[in-house]
């Protein structure tokens, strides 16, 4: 459900560096980093328009529009999820000290535990 992607028609890119793009979708002004979109994503450079592929858990993370939110519970099953893959990915690094595609794996699962904790936090504090 958190990789699921979210498609954003007729964005406008206002920006752009060597980081991401700042762009418009709807009323939103978001920035998206360059490794963020995913395939589908016609918009890179400031002045393009037309397609923006996210992932959901980014979506949700940043609180752009979205038609149909994660429920408690999903958000609750993916944080569980993201809680088993970075014990498992610290292991592996643990067994193979200086494994790239493991420590790869340990930052990975990281960041979706940081995006699934920062859901949360915005949940359960909705005026951040």
């Amino acid at each position: 459900m958190p990789e699921t992607p979210v498609v954003y028609e007729d964005v406008e890119v206002l920006d752009d560096d060597g980081l991401g793009f700042t762009c418009r979708i709807g009323d939103a002004r978001a920035f998206i980093g360059k490794y963020v979109p995913v395939n589908g994503t016609t918009v890179r450079r400031k002045g393009d328009r037309g397609r923006l592929t996210l992932p959901r858990w980014f979506v949700e993370q940043q609180g752009l529009p979205l038609k149909q939110r994660m429920t408690d519970r999903e958000l609750e099953e993916w944080y569980a999820l993201a809680l088993l893959h970075v014990a498992a990915a610290t292991e592996a690094v643990a067994l193979s000290p200086g494994d790239a595609t493991a420590q790869a794996a340990l930052e990975h699962a990281q960041a979706q535990l940081a995006a699934a904790l920062a859901i949360r936090a915005r949940r359960n504090n909705p005026s951040r």
